[in-house]
């Protein structure tokens, strides 16, 4: 018995011997990182982890992992737990934003790119980060007011212009907004000035103006890059789906890897009940983007009216766990649920989503709330 202690208490001596230092670990964690090489990276910083557990860059470089691997859910832990330990960090408060951004939860986003800004008032990407959460929260005036001051420091910058005159055009100016786009005429040329302006119009829900646009930019340059799918999109918005469904395979001919492509084309699909073709390219996006909460929603949907209720409680689930704020994704699990049996899950589901409406209506009935 003594010899098989000392014989442990040996190789515990050995294996801290063995062990390379954090520091060592960590820069060769940096460099698989850098060069691309994802898992290395991973393993390496988790080492590292495990000998320092509050290595704050360590922690943060996991969440560049997970995010660049499309694994949303956990960088977003990894970035929390960093800033627990180093509240002020502006690269993680930056990187979170970014994740929740490329997710569109702007109001989620947007307290981290203010944060960085109080910190850092001339970090000019969070300054423009900040005014695009803006304006989709509502903040319209405070994001043209941040987009002007952006615009006098660097007149000719293209995404400034883009995001100035869409701004003006959420703003019911386009007046204004005309006038920013001609000055763009001189940066980006007439195409991608007439692609910009479409988009501006599409986000500002100025459809026909928007197609004018587009049709403008395909009589100018037929090969623009993504013009099908924004067309597409437009098309979906303005319900022409045959429209729709044949720009969107365009885009899917040109680029069969383009995941908002195959997003759309499925959910539409979808929606249109013609629940196997959805699935087909749905399961494509969810490949492509496996952390998108929509790509979970219309699978679940689709196989839910398949009657395939295992699979359709698994994949709505995950559209919850995503994104668990949406109320048709919280009641589309309930009617999984309930078709699978599982009754007082389903009902904890369907509360879930009266509770989301109720709340979602209380916010539209506050006096001076619009």
């Amino acid at each position: 018995m003594m010899k098989y202690a000392a014989f442990l208490f040996l190789c515990g001596i050995l294996s801290c011997l063995a062990a390379e230092p954090p520091d060592v670990v960590f820069n060769r964690a940096a460099q698989a990182l850098a060069a691309g090489d994802y898992t290395a990276a991973e393993q390496g910083f988790q080492s590292v982890l495990r000998q320092e557990p509050g290595n704050v860059g360590a922690i943060g470089n996991l969440g560049i992992i997970y995010a660049r691997t499309n694994r949303a859910d956990k960088a977003i832990a990894a970035y929390q737990s960093a800033l627990h330990l180093s509240p002020n960090d502006e690269p993680i408060l930056l990187n979170l934003g970014i994740v929740y951004l490329k997710q569109e939860f702007h109001a989620l986003a947007l307290p981290y790119f203010a944060r960085v800004v109080t910190i850092d008032p001339g970090n000019r990407q969070a300054r423009q980060l900040l005014a695009v959460c803006r304006l989709y929260t509502g903040e319209v005036t405070s994001a043209i007011h941040d987009l002007q001051e952006l615009r006098a420091a660097s007149p000719r910058d293209e995404q400034i212009l883009f995001l100035l005159g869409f701004a003006y055009l959420k703003n019911g100016d386009p007046k204004t907004a005309q006038t920013v786009f001609n000055d763009m005429f001189e940066v980006a040329g007439p195409a991608r000035t007439q692609f910009l302006l479409g988009k501006a119009s599409y986000e500002a829900a100025l459809f026909p103006q928007a197609e004018e646009s587009f049709l403008e930019v395909l009589r100018l340059d037929p090969n623009f890059p993504t013009l099908h799918l924004e067309l597409g999109k437009l098309y979906i918005s303005q319900r022409r789906t045959e429209d729709a469904i044949r720009e969107l395979k365009v885009a899917l001919k040109e680029n069969a890897a383009n995941e908002d492509a195959n997003y759309f084309l499925g959910s539409l699909l979808v929606r249109e009940s013609r629940y196997a073709e959805g699935i087909n390219y749905l399961e494509q996006a969810r490949k492509l983007k496996p952390d998108s909460w929509a790509v979970y929603f219309y699978l679940g949907r689709a196989k839910l009216h398949l009657e395939q209720t295992e699979e359709a409680v698994t994949l709505l689930r995950r559209a919850v766990e995503l994104n668990p704020d949406d109320a048709n994704a919280q009641y589309q699990l309930g009617r999984a649920l309930q078709a699978d049996g599982q009754k007082l899950a389903a009902t904890r589901a369907f509360g879930r989503a009266r509770d989301l409406k109720a709340g979602a209506l209380n916010e539209i009935n506050i006096p001076g709330v619009r």
